[in-house]
């Protein structure tokens, strides 16, 4: 997996060190981590923008898609190649809430 070869994550400071690095990792989407950033960033094609909420509004309060079930039946029936749960994750560069869900995962030593 991508961050495999991330084994300290206390060094993301200098940028410089940490962009060579990702420039060196073979470029494929890691796993999703359920963190929500990109839901608080921008809906993707099923979502819709809540303004008070600043995010999408299908997600949950467990950084989960409220759509899940509707959007996998959908593009199970276009028989889609790239579909939009189960292809990884797609801000995983720098993405600080990420870093810090990945952090804490492998100090209690959880599988990602």
């Amino acid at each position: 997996m991508f961050f495999d070869d991330f084994d300290d994550l206390d060094g993301i400071d200098d940028f410089d060190k940490l962009f060579e690095k990702l420039n060196k990792v073979e470029q494929q989407c890691p796993d999703c981590l359920e963190c929500g950033y990109c839901c608080k960033h921008t809906p993707c094609y099923y979502g819709k923008w809540n303004e008070e909420k600043n995010q999408c509004e299908y997600l949950t309060e467990d950084n989960k898609c409220a759509k899940y079930n509707e959007i996998v039946e959908y593009e199970s029936k276009l028989n889609l190649k790239v579909k939009m749960f189960g292809s990884g994750c797609c801000l995983n560069y720098l993405n600080p809430v990420r870093l810090n869900k990945l952090k804490k995962l492998k100090e209690n030593n959880e599988s990602i």
